[in-house]
């Protein structure tokens, strides 16, 4: 009975050092962003976000084209296609300052739709 507190105390430990080895930039939690796109546009038409913040852009696409999102004027977001029907995911990180980034939302033969990342300290 003596020894369940140095084991219990011993989970905790190997318990925060593992939280604390999951802290790295890609294992960091990220809020989710539902971005939907059709044939007349995406919406929505602006995303909030805070100096820093790291989102995961959850892409939609209920068009009869494939469709495809990047950021645009600098804004750091890869190219990513998604087809007819699908949904796709990407990572952003918004910048450490505030801004107003753009990602590009369009159909690669016509249509397209801005939508502003409106960073705020």
């Amino acid at each position: 009975m003596r020894r369940t507190p140095f084991f219990v105390g011993g989970l905790a430990v190997l318990g925060l050092a593992l939280l604390g080895a999951c802290g790295g930039d890609d294992d960091s939690p990220r809020r989710v962003v539902q971005i939907v796109q059709t044939d007349a546009g995406c919406s929505p038409a602006f995303i909030e976000a805070k100096a820093g913040e790291k989102l995961k852009f959850e892409v939609k696409n209920e068009g009869k084209k494939d469709k495809e999102i990047e950021g645009i004027e600098g804004a750091d977001l890869e190219e990513l296609l998604i087809p007819s029907g699908k949904t796709r995911s990407v990572n952003y990180s918004a910048p450490g300052k505030a801004a107003v980034e753009k990602i590009k939302c369009y159909d690669p033969s016509g249509e397209s739709t801005i939508i502003e990342v409106r960073v705020s300290q």
